[in-house]
């Protein structure tokens, strides 16, 4: 099926748009810290759900569903912390089974408003509207935010060439399977979730000052990509896709509005 380009235009130029506009509002300066982090991310959020609601003539259910919240997270909490364990049983191990004492302010950045507004912006927004409205196809629709999202990872890495060169290549792929998550699943919940928890166990156990990790560190997170990819393919056998579903609440049940226009990746 050919892409609607009044679509893909309103996915990537509000993409850039909703980015730009809440990194330079006036209104953080009077917030320090984290918190002034915390604000911005809150701002992408709000942004990505008026942008749907506007431009589809949503109710703000409707709304929330189109970007992907429409179901309950508590179905998702509970694969995450499964898929997460390799994560979290290493890197507890290898620090004494004793966390590190975060910042509040801090904690709640990294492990709930950054993994919620990333996978707003990036994956509801970007990828679900080129995948659903504009009808890309799901490597197009993927590859589209990857370099960004990368980019926008870049303060995580070391000072040398191999420290960048890694964390481009980790949030990359992190982009990217988060992406098909999302497309599995038909639940922006499960993205959300396994890129909060992931996050989590990497600070609350400081395995590492920048996102790249030594060996063990980077065994566990590969166990645990593992363990959500397979454990999607078993409990999501049969079930449509993102790109399978109509523009409204998420089915389980499969028929024939549920599959059309769509292929699964």
């Amino acid at each position: 099926m050919r892409p609607r380009w009044g679509m893909t235009l309103f996915a990537v130029g509000g993409f850039f748009l909703i980015n730009e506009i809440t990194r330079r509002l006036p209104l953080w300066r009077s917030l320090s810290g984290p918190w002034r982090t915390v604000a911005w991310q809150v701002a992408q959020v709000v942004l990505c759900v008026v942008a749907v609601a506007l431009v589809h003539r949503l109710r703000p259910g409707a709304a929330f569903r189109e970007v992907g919240l429409g179901r309950s997270p508590l179905r998702a909490a509970g694969f995450s912390l499964v898929a997460t364990l390799p994560m979290l049983v290493t890197y507890a191990r290898a620090a004494g089974f004793t966390p590190t004492k975060l910042d509040w302010g801090f904690a709640i950045m990294v492990a709930m408003m950054a993994p919620l507004a990333e996978e707003v912006l990036f994956r509801g927004f970007l990828f679900g509207q080129l995948r659903r409205r504009a009808r890309w196809s799901f490597w197009g629709a993927a590859l589209v935010g990857l370099v960004p999202f990368a980019l926008g990872h870049l303060y995580q890495a070391g000072h040398d060439l191999w420290g960048v060169v890694g964390v481009l290549a980790i949030t990359g792929a992190g982009h990217l399977f988060f992406a098909w998550l999302l497309e599995r699943w038909g639940d922006l919940w499960v993205p959300i979730g396994m890129h909060a928890l992931m996050n989590l166990w990497w600070h609350l156990f400081a395995v590492d000052s920048t996102a790249l990790g030594g060996l063990q560190a980077n065994l566990a997170r590969f166990l645990t990509v593992g363990l959500a990819i397979g454990l999607t393919l078993r409990l999501r056998r049969g079930q449509p896709t993102w790109a399978q579903t109509e523009h409204g609440p998420v089915v389980d049940a499969q028929g024939p509005s549920a599959l059309r226009d769509s292929r699964t990746p």
